[in-house]
């Protein structure tokens, strides 16, 4: 039986430009009347996870302190880690946010998001087989979107070619028939991905291990289905996921 997955990172180390949300990060700025930390922590309740480790970077002491008076789930616990590197790709804060896990003596593999994605909460129920199902191989294993049809704002997206020739991922691609929804599941070998990409060439980014492990069959993909998702990170998106929250509440009455 394949280990429980009991602990997740988030991302959360960057700027927030784009959105510039009144609230001063994308982590607390308020979606359907909720702020995008409490979505991310009721699904990860859903899957049973205990430990969150959220990767602080640019002005993180006030998110880190707005973050100690949030109310969690039964039984969880949310620690801070901060990324001095929070300039650099995003890999470097994944490697901070395992390191910290490992500090928190939380063992095992663990989920891996942005701050500012938000999942249809049914989502996270499908997602509740993924550690009984997923090959004992994977070292890593990402959620993709093959509804392009659905997809917010493309040009940003994170795209993948998977169905033909030679398997690539980026934003610049201009073939390709699936996306990167922006959840992770990551074990030991997607941090040791990360580690051999930064000391080749002094970052890392998530698409590095993917690329890797792709490479050595030891990476899975997870059809999110008929499931939708928002990167909130503009104000027009920040509409569009208002949007749908209201779209699945309105599914549960």
């Amino acid at each position: 039986m394949p280990q429980s997955t009991r602990a997740a990172v988030i991302l959360a180390a960057g700027f927030g430009s784009r959105l510039n949300a009144e609230e001063g990060y994308k982590l607390l700025a308020e979606v359907g009347g909720r702020p995008m930390i409490d979505h991310h922590l009721a699904g990860l309740n859903q899957l049973g996870v205990t430990d969150v480790v959220v990767v602080t970077g640019y002005a993180h002491q006030g998110l880190e302190n707005a973050l100690q008076s949030i109310e969690l789930p039964e039984g969880m616990r949310v620690h801070c880690a901060f990324n001095p590197n929070y300039e650099g790709q995003n890999g470097s804060s994944v490697l901070v946010g395992a390191a910290a896990l490992r500090d928190a003596a939380v063992p095992g593999p663990f989920w891996l998001t942005m701050s500012d994605h938000l999942f249809e909460p049914a989502l996270f129920d499908d997602l509740r087989t993924f550690d009984a199902e997923r090959p004992s191989a994977w070292q890593g294993a990402l959620m993709i979107d093959r509804k392009l049809e659905t997809i917010f704002d493309m040009p940003d997206a994170t795209k993948l070619a998977m169905d033909a020739g030679d398997f690539a991922i980026g934003k610049e691609l201009t073939r390709f028939d699936a996306v990167d929804a922006g959840l992770f599941w990551c074990d030991k070998g997607f941090v040791n991905a990360l580690l051999d990409a930064r000391e080749r060439r002094g970052d890392c980014s998530t698409s590095d291990a993917v690329r890797a492990l792709h490479a050595d069959a030891t990476f899975g993909f997870w059809d999110i289905g008929p499931r939708l998702w928002q990167d909130v990170d503009t104000p027009g998106a920040r509409a569009h996921a208002e949007r749908l929250i209201a779209g699945w509440r309105a599914r549960q009455h």
